[in-house]
């Protein structure tokens, strides 16, 4: 059974996403439509029948891409192959070297963390000793995995390859072992209705921009999810016209604020999943509207399905980051524009609540200071903003796009069976889309997407169905490219979290990947000077050669922290320390503390370590009448930065 199309419930509107193509997939929607459920099935928003319900068809298959390491040594006496019956518990295991393992699979995935070893210290090795073993290498522990056993992650330094870190320390008799910190993967296509049916064209619905076809891979999003489909940890602000909130394609990964109770006294009573700024009300759902056009409705539940949409699932579609958690903020109503106080104050709020990407699919050829500020506050706390670049179809910088610290995405062709299919339209501009550097940083596809959207009133006057009832649509327009880049953006983000780099790895270098791991575009077919084959920019964004990238070579040491005080506690025998965090990419800060008496002054010494973040700490050792010469260090995997020293002497 083919895709359920209906080619009367097709409209085109135009809105600043560019024009929209309505499929309403209401064939199984049950009453008030005018289809009959057959017996004994569900009638169900949800389940459609005959779909096709993974990429194979049918149930989803399992891969036959796992890595399958080819061990060069078996043990002599033969337990390798072996045959031990049934027993779980006699299975034999040959452990391989670093240099036994090749460092990518077939499909180009790491077998192994680069720049990392686990190592075990036998029983009895004290605790400096282990210290010291791992400094001599050069390296710093990063995560602890069982202090009692002495098991650690440890980074090494940079040109210290892992097999041969992982020899010198085979050599030593503190240790037990040392080896590889080995990736392991799923393998997982989404099973979503929509991703790969239309009439049984593979081209269609979702699958021709994230992996393409016919020798262009497009996102290169298969190979990407390989590696890492996302985190929950990870949040999408969409600040857009508000978001369905029940909706069966979205509402799992939307953001629930773990600040409701102290947001009731500053401002955002009740704000459990996002805010209005339009309305300044707690609903961030769209506003259905009055049946004039309300050509807004439907637009950030598109935004923010293409970006996260739960994927999966059987249901829907798939978002670019399968996991990421949405904020919906809402600043435009079901028509006209929004005010730059009410964005402005969107993304101050997805900054204060912890947005790790924002989204923003709309402009204006005016620019504002308020905006500016706003965004600047947010690339200050690390938080990475992406835009729409626009759809005038010139080389014009469109607000906010082009503002500094933003990436702003133009667009390209459909690969859709929609518009022919055509590999050829899918590597061009899309001929709405902006061009030329000034405009544009980087492309996505932007025709023919689908995404979750919402029914109006005018759609409900037309008589496509119940005002507020979820759908999916088609959509063309760089409102759509860009949370595409928004969701790689979270991808990339998840994988560092996944490799322990999330606080070493700084937005700043996650940005200089996107911009730069991607695929150069056709030539425009537009005669302009200012097009031609660098219209884009940096060129159409690669998903997987994004992700191959991160990794702690991408990690600069954090900025030294400044404007260190010290001063006697209001307890005997305490100092208290504060200082300004110049840096968004330290694991943690270390306290030092050298004794100055009679003149002298004492070694440093270092006394504690705080998180991420911090900027004061209370030191409760100090003597009493002692004087004291304190200094903080930012540090992270690439090196520690000090200020300068402080000197205090406790009460």
């Amino acid at each position: 059974m083919g895709f359920l199309y209906n080619p009367f419930v097709i409209r085109r509107i135009i809105v600043y996403g560019g024009s929209v193509v309505v499929l309403l997939l209401v064939l199984s929607l049950g009453r008030g439509f005018g289809q009959n459920v057959p017996h004994g099935r569900s009638s169900s928003l949800w389940t459609f029948d005959g779909f096709q319900h993974a990429l194979m068809g049918g149930a989803k298959k399992s891969s036959d891409r796992d890595s399958n390491l080819q061990l060069r040594h078996e043990l002599a006496d033969g337990n390798a192959s072996q045959d031990n019956g049934n027993s779980v518990s006699d299975k034999q295991v040959v452990f391989a070297s670093a240099r036994e393992i090749t460092p990518q699979d077939d499909s180009g995935r790491p077998n192994y963390v680069p720049g990392q070893l686990i190592i075990r210290f036998r029983g009895g090795v004290s605790h400096r000793r282990q210290d010291e073993i791992v400094d001599e290498l050069g390296g710093r522990i990063l995560r602890t995995l069982d202090v009692r056993h002495g098991e650690y992650v440890i980074v090494l330094p940079g040109g210290l390859s892992v097999p041969s870190a992982e020899e010198q320390l085979a050599k030593l008799q503190e240790v037990d072992f040392a080896e590889p910190n080995v990736v392991h993967y799923i393998n997982d296509v989404p099973n979503d209705q929509y991703y790969t049916s239309y009439q049984g064209q593979s081209t269609e619905l979702q699958r021709w921009y994230f992996n393409g076809f016919d020798g262009d891979s497009n996102l290169n999003a298969e190979a990407a999810w390989n590696i890492t489909t996302g985190s929950s940890n990870i949040v999408i602000a969409i600040i857009d016209t508000g978001v369905l909130t029940n909706h069966p394609d979205l509402a799992a990964n939307l953001w629930t604020n773990p600040s409701v109770a102290a947001d009731a006294t500053n401002g955002y009573p009740g704000d459990i999943n996002g805010w209005d700024f339009y309305n300044n009300d707690s609903d961030p759902d769209p506003d259905l509207g009055d049946g004039s056009g309300d050509g807004n409705v439907f637009h950030g539940t598109f935004v923010a399905g293409v970006a996260a949409a739960v994927s999966d699932n059987g249901i829907g579609i798939v978002g670019a980051s399968w996991h990421s958690r949405i904020m919906p903020l809402k600043v435009f109503t079901n028509s006209g524009g929004a005010p730059s106080s009410a964005i402005a104050e969107a993304i101050r709020f997805a900054v204060d609540h912890d947005a790790n990407v924002i989204n923003m699919s709309f402009g204006s050829l005016v620019p504002t200071r308020i905006i500016y500020n706003a965004i600047q506050y947010a690339h200050a706390h690390g938080v990475i903003v992406v835009a729409a670049a626009g759809n005038n179809g010139t080389s014009q910088r469109s607000y906010p796009a082009s503002y500094p610290n933003v990436i702003s995405v133009g667009g390209s062709g459909s690969g859709s069976v929609l518009s022919g299919g055509s590999v050829t339209n899918m590597r061009l501009r899309a001929s709405f889309s902006e061009y030329g550097p000034k405009a544009v940083d980087v492309v996505a596809p932007a025709v023919d997407i689908a995404g979750p959207a919402v029914l109006s009133v005018t759609d409900q006057n037309d008589g496509m169905g119940q005002a507020g009832s979820p759908t999916y649509f088609i959509g063309d327009g760089t409102s759509f490219a860009s949370p595409l880049v928004a969701g790689e953006a979270a991808l990339l983000l998840s994988r560092a979290q996944e490799l322990g780099l999330s606080d070493s790895i700084s937005p700043d270098a996650i940005v200089s990947v996107i911009l730069n791991a991607t695929t150069r575009v056709d030539e425009d077919s537009v005669n302009s000077r200012n097009s031609g084959a660098k219209w884009a920019g940096r060129g159409r964004v690669d998903y997987y050669a994004a992700l191959q990238q991160i990794g702690p070579q991408l990690v600069t040491a954090p900025a030294a922290p400044s404007r260190l005080s010290a001063r006697p506690g209001a307890m005997t025998g305490t100092v208290e320390l504060n200082w300004t965090d110049r840096s968004n990419n330290e694991d943690g800060f270390l306290i030092l503390r050298a004794e100055r008496s009679n003149g002298a002054l004492d070694s440093f010494d270092v006394i504690d370590e705080v998180g991420h973040g911090v900027t004061t700490y209370a030191d409760t050792t100090a003597q009493s009448g002692t004087t004291y010469i304190y200094a903080a260090g930012a540090y992270n995997v690439a090196g520690t930065n000090f200020t300068h020293t402080v000197l205090v002497t406790a009460r």
